[in-house]
């Protein structure tokens, strides 16, 4: 089993990589550390990237007192790329909140990224993709952090009424703190629930398979992608084709949320197949009884799906070259 998939898949970063972050995370600490692995060779220039004092190391972030990052900032880094790194081989520009992007400094970066200068790497943070202008999205690897525990939207949670076991569920299937707030303010019978959305998405068509993983219902957006995977694994050809078109038609901003909901649940997947390894479970649809290597595969695809979105405008041969290739198992 090849247990570092995921630190392989986080170790790899193109000209533009997008992070996406579980609330709470300290965003700086964890771009930085980020940014340490493309730029430190020595435990002292590691040291230099953790304090934000590298001089290869450029943080773009809102200035002082505002609340977005404007284009004189993007242009100052379009500046600051024209010149050779200093001690590493490449520069990295870290935005540990890429949604404080103003409409048009997200532009000028994007034409940046459509011809990115040598040696200059984008580093996104973001706790939702959808934040972001999609053409940006689909023009970094995506990469989705396994998610920590919060430890006070935990204790919300408990509080609340939920067992631990459960507040962890929904602190993994949450995109973002609004999701989470409507569980905290009313307490949800989550058995029920999951039971409710399982038997919905079981019986939803591709068609409709589709609209549910790009829904605002987190735990049905969770049991349709589990749904979904799960009969393309199985090699449901007839619903990787109804998918590939529905994905098309519903247009490019839902196809890269779709996108990273299906990456979610792969990476989710792939944790539990590991664990399962050592503890057999028989949750999640048997998702994790699946072979681990299965899901690293998976996840490689989807994100090679997610920098094709922009480069082809044939989305319909995007999404069937990626779910074919999942039913074949190729």
């Amino acid at each position: 089993m090849p247990s570092n998939t995921i630190t392989d898949l986080n170790r790899h970063f193109v000209a533009s990589s997008l992070v996406v972050v579980p609330h709470g995370t300290d965003r700086i600490d964890e771009g930085r550390r980020r940014a340490s692995l493309l730029l430190a060779r020595s435990p002292q220039e590691e040291d230099l990237v953790l304090r934000g004092a590298h001089p290869d190391l450029i943080e773009l972030s809102a200035p002082e007192g505002k609340e977005r990052i404007g284009i004189a900032q993007v242009r100052e880094v379009i500046h600051q790329a024209q010149f050779a790194p200093t001690q590493a081989r490449q520069k990295v520009c870290l935005l540990p909140r890429a949604e404080q992007l103003t409409m048009e400094a997200a532009n000028a970066l994007l034409k940046v990224l459509e011809e990115p200068p040598r040696g200059l790497v984008f580093l996104f943070l973001a706790e939702n993709p959808g934040d972001l202008l999609a053409t940006i999205v689909s023009r970094s690897q995506v990469i989705r952090m396994v998610p920590t525990v919060d430890s006070d939207s935990v204790s919300s949670l408990t509080t609340a009424g939920y067992e631990e076991t459960d507040a962890h569920y929904l602190m993994e299937i949450v995109e973002n703190e609004s999701e989470l707030e409507p569980f905290i303010t009313h307490l949800v019978d989550l058995p029920s629930a999951r039971k409710e959305a399982s038997q919905v998405a079981a019986e939803a068509t591709g068609v409709e398979l589709i609209a549910l993983v790009v829904g605002d219902d987190p735990i049905v957006r969770r049991a349709a992608a589990s749904h979904f995977l799960l009969r393309l694994t199985q090699g449901d050809r007839e619903l990787a084709v109804t998918g590939a078109i529905s994905a098309a038609r519903a247009g490019r901003d839902t196809a890269v949320r779709l996108l990273a909901n299906l990456i979610s649940i792969s990476f989710s997947a792939l944790r539990e197949a590991i664990e399962r390894e050592s503890a057999p479970r028989t949750d999640r649809l048997e998702l994790s009884a699946i072979d681990p290597a299965v899901w690293g595969v998976t996840c490689r695809r989807i994100q090679r799906a997610q920098r094709g979105l922009d480069r082809y405008t044939f989305l319909e041969g995007v999404f069937l070259s990626l779910f074919l290739s999942v039913v074949r198992g190729e």
